[in-house]
């Protein structure tokens, strides 16, 4: 049996898709568009957490809250209208969400008079 350069399959040289993912592009390639996140990652003790949901709305909110979170680089979201919005909920969808959430124990929120609600993520432990 031979082994390949990875050592995980044995037959990739023969493979055209592995032979192309090893070329080199070419020197005068034209400017490389920036990768950008089209997926956002629901952590697993999220999802688990998230089957104690009744509404649909609240997974909708936990996504887009998910990921402005990773967007903001960890920093507190200000849940605005334009969130909302963004993940297809009604101001009353979006505060019965947040309620939500936070019973869950998925967010914290800290509310001021006259400032949209700002959610904090929690690191959920796995058990």
């Amino acid at each position: 049996m031979g082994a390949d350069a990875d050592g995980l399959f044995e037959d990739v040289e023969g493979d055209p898709l592995w032979q192309a993912a090893r070329q080199e592009q070419p020197a005068n390639n034209p400017k490389r568009k920036e990768w950008r996140r089209l997926y956002t990652l629901l952590p697993r003790a999220w999802e688990v957490r998230l089957l104690g949901a009744k509404r649909i709305v609240t997974y909708r909110l936990a996504a887009e809250l998910l990921y402005l979170h990773w967007l903001s680089g960890g920093k507190t979201i200000a849940v605005t209208g334009k969130v909302a919005k963004a993940a297809k909920l009604s101001l009353r969808s979006k505060s019965n969400a947040l309620a939500e959430l936070e019973r869950l124990g998925l967010i914290e929120m800290e509310r001021g008079p006259r400032r949209s609600p700002r959610a904090v993520l929690l690191h959920v432990p796995t058990r």
